[in-house]
């Protein structure tokens, strides 16, 4: 049987805390269909920086709408022993992977394009990264994170250092 579609981002928040023990929280993602206008009060823009609006936090998970404009890119990152869902649902993301050589500096090994629809997810063990609008529009994803995140490794891509910092921007 084909689990129902979530027509509306209040009926996928009220999914996702049926779910008491988070173990389906990839497969309710993933049932969202495309975004209505109900979508639209979570979408900020900004010409500097990609947005980070949070759609519901509670102990259990954190739901954010991020807004890119063409041109924007994340931090190169990984998720601090986070589990992530990512989900465009608008325009196409490219996710980047990177490896540390061993002189310690980043070295770039994958470029994934990501359209709408094709949701990804993280683990601690997965790979540095970052996630970039190219364009031709704006792109808009759905971050899905159990347990909320308070702050991310970010890798600096000249050395390769990393350091962690709050998660960010948000809008």
């Amino acid at each position: 049987m084909t689990p129902t579609a979530i027509p509306t981002i209040h009926n996928l928040v009220q999914e996702l805390l049926r779910d008491r023990d988070g173990a389906s929280f990839g497969t309710i993602l993933q049932r969202y269909e495309k975004p209505g206008r109900d979508l639209e009060p979570y979408c900020n823009w900004n010409e500097r920086h990609y947005t980070r609006t949070c759609i519901h936090r509670n102990e259990q998970f954190e739901l954010l709408v991020v807004c890119f404009e063409i041109g924007q890119c994340t931090s190169i990152h990984d998720y601090d022993s986070q589990i992530a869902f990512i989900k465009p649902v608008q325009g196409e993301v490219v996710e980047e992977r990177f490896i540390h050589l061993p002189n310690g500096s980043l070295d770039r090994t994958a470029e994934i394009h990501r359209p709408a629809g094709q949701m990804v997810q993280f683990t601690s063990n997965d790979p540095i990264h970052r996630f970039i609008n190219y364009g031709p529009g704006r792109a808009i994803t759905l971050n899905l994170y159990t347990k909320p995140m308070s702050r991310w490794r970010i890798y600096d891509e000249r050395t390769g250092h990393s350091y962690f910092a709050p998660v960010g921007p948000v809008a």
